[in-house]
């Protein structure tokens, strides 16, 4: 497995925060109305841990995974607790679908699966244009799991050798503060890649 040094992990870091500003920008046009990304926290990671990889808690999380596909390969996984996802859904669905208890029973993961196809789209281009590399999104798809059901996912992704990096993201409108974790699990070709970018970076200073 390639090593990748915190300079490197950075770099990873950096690109996916531009994607995330570039994620708040279409989520405004979708939504209708000004969405601003706050202030993050992150954490990188180069193997799994024994501890809890999401603070998300209780049953009913919502995890949204998109698969990068083409020259790199990775996982986009975006995570809502029970709560946050209702609240995304009746603010991001109208008055005649949410009050409708059957055409919201066949609408309530498809709004989600739209905001993670834009969330993720966003950072995937992101390092397809950054990296200069043929990248793409695949079909988004969710599942819901309970947080010990989440963590044995994440803890059986590393072990395939993938690096991940871990955002709590915070999104805010004037009607609209969710905070889905944003997790990017990548490969040895991405490593490489960022090693290759980084190092070029640093040959232009």
């Amino acid at each position: 497995m390639e090593m990748v040094n915190t300079i490197e992990l950075n770099t990873a870091k950096e690109i996916v925060n531009k994607g995330l500003l570039k994620a708040a920008e279409s989520l405004s046009f979708f939504m209708k109305e000004k969405i601003s990304l706050a202030e993050m926290d992150y954490s990188i990671k180069k193997s799994f841990p024994s501890d809890s990889f999401t603070s998300k808690k209780g049953e009913n999380i919502h995890v949204l995974l998109t698969e990068v596909i083409g020259e790199l390969k990775g996982i986009c996984c975006l995570i809502f607790s029970s709560e946050e996802a209702d609240k995304l859904r009746y603010t991001a669905l109208p008055p005649e679908i949410t009050g409708n208890p059957a055409i919201m029973n066949e609408m309530k993961d498809g709004i989600l699966l739209e905001v993670d196809n834009i969330i993720s789209a966003s950072v995937i281009t992101q390092f397809s244009n950054i990296l200069k590399h043929k990248i793409y999104g695949g079909v988004p798809s969710i599942m819901k799991v309970n947080s010990d059901e989440l963590n044995e996912f994440i803890k059986g992704k590393l072990e395939q050798e993938l690096f991940i990096i871990s955002f709590n993201t915070h999104f805010v409108s004037s009607t609209l503060d969710f905070k889905p974790q944003f997790l990017w699990l990548f490969d040895n070709s991405f490593a490489e890649s960022i090693q290759s970018y980084t190092a070029s970076m640093n040959s232009d200073i």
